[in-house]
Protein backbone atom coordinates (compact mmCIF):
# COMPACT_ATOMS: atom_id res chain seq x y z
CA UNK A 1 0.00 0.00 0.00
CA UNK A 2 2.91 2.50 0.95
CA UNK A 3 5.80 2.20 -1.52
CA UNK A 4 8.10 4.94 0.24
CA UNK A 5 8.23 8.76 -1.46
CA UNK A 6 9.93 11.64 -1.16
CA UNK A 7 7.96 12.13 2.15
CA UNK A 8 10.61 9.22 3.72
CA UNK A 9 10.79 5.26 4.31
CA UNK A 10 7.23 3.36 4.07
CA UNK A 11 5.91 3.09 7.22
CA UNK A 12 6.08 -0.67 7.81
CA UNK A 13 10.41 0.09 7.31
CA UNK A 14 10.07 2.94 9.90
CA UNK A 15 7.73 0.73 12.39
CA UNK A 16 10.34 -2.10 11.80
CA UNK A 17 13.62 0.52 12.53
CA UNK A 18 11.87 1.26 15.68
CA UNK A 19 11.51 -1.81 16.91
CA UNK A 20 14.79 -2.53 16.00
CA UNK A 21 15.54 0.81 18.51
CA UNK A 22 13.20 -0.38 20.80
CA UNK A 23 14.77 -3.92 20.83
CA UNK A 24 18.28 -2.52 21.15
CA UNK A 25 17.20 -0.09 24.29
CA UNK A 26 15.41 -3.53 26.53
CA UNK A 27 18.11 -5.97 25.78
CA UNK A 28 20.18 -3.72 28.20
CA UNK A 29 19.12 -2.69 32.14
CA UNK A 30 20.69 0.81 32.08
CA UNK A 31 19.73 1.70 28.45
CA UNK A 32 16.13 0.58 29.47
CA UNK A 33 16.30 2.05 32.51
CA UNK A 34 17.10 5.57 31.20
CA UNK A 35 14.65 5.91 28.96
CA UNK A 36 11.90 4.59 31.25
CA UNK A 37 13.04 7.85 33.43
CA UNK A 38 13.51 10.15 30.24
CA UNK A 39 9.72 9.03 29.21
CA UNK A 40 8.67 9.31 32.73
CA UNK A 41 7.12 5.80 31.23
CA UNK A 42 6.86 2.77 33.46
CA UNK A 43 8.00 -0.66 32.59
CA UNK A 44 4.59 -2.28 32.51
CA UNK A 45 3.15 -0.01 30.54
CA UNK A 46 6.09 -0.26 28.07
CA UNK A 47 5.97 -3.96 27.66
CA UNK A 48 1.97 -3.34 27.29
CA UNK A 49 2.16 -0.55 24.48
CA UNK A 50 5.81 -1.86 22.90
CA UNK A 51 4.35 -2.32 19.14
CA UNK A 52 2.41 1.11 19.33
CA UNK A 53 3.04 3.79 17.19
CA UNK A 54 3.13 6.64 20.13
CA UNK A 55 5.83 4.06 22.20
CA UNK A 56 7.88 3.64 18.72
CA UNK A 57 8.24 6.94 18.19
CA UNK A 58 9.07 7.92 21.81
CA UNK A 59 12.09 5.30 21.64
CA UNK A 60 13.23 7.42 18.22
CA UNK A 61 12.97 10.43 19.80
CA UNK A 62 14.46 9.88 22.57
CA UNK A 63 17.71 8.30 20.29
CA UNK A 64 17.63 11.25 18.79
CA UNK A 65 18.42 13.23 21.67
CA UNK A 66 21.45 11.09 22.60
CA UNK A 67 23.88 11.57 19.69
CA UNK A 68 26.56 8.80 21.43
CA UNK A 69 23.45 6.05 21.76
CA UNK A 70 22.29 6.70 18.45
CA UNK A 71 25.46 6.18 16.62
CA UNK A 72 25.81 2.78 19.00
CA UNK A 73 22.50 1.29 17.63
CA UNK A 74 23.48 2.44 14.37
CA UNK A 75 26.71 0.84 14.82
CA UNK A 76 25.36 -2.45 15.79
CA UNK A 77 21.98 -2.81 14.04
CA UNK A 78 23.58 -1.95 10.76
CA UNK A 79 21.15 1.09 10.17
CA UNK A 80 22.41 4.36 9.01
CA UNK A 81 22.31 7.38 11.98
CA UNK A 82 20.51 9.80 9.43
CA UNK A 83 17.86 7.21 8.70
CA UNK A 84 16.38 7.54 12.28
CA UNK A 85 14.80 10.92 11.75
CA UNK A 86 13.31 10.13 8.56
CA UNK A 87 11.73 6.95 10.43
CA UNK A 88 10.47 9.03 13.13
CA UNK A 89 8.99 11.65 11.04
CA UNK A 90 7.11 9.06 8.72
CA UNK A 91 5.76 7.56 11.80
CA UNK A 92 4.85 10.88 13.72
CA UNK A 93 3.22 11.53 10.02
CA UNK A 94 1.33 8.38 8.99
CA UNK A 95 1.45 6.66 12.17
CA UNK A 96 -1.16 5.49 14.17
CA UNK A 97 -1.40 7.51 17.55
Amino acid sequence: KDNGDIRGPPIEMARQLALDAFLFLVGDPLRITKFLEATGMEAATLRARAGEDATLIAVLDYLLADESLLLVFAANGGHQPADIAPALARLQRDGAL
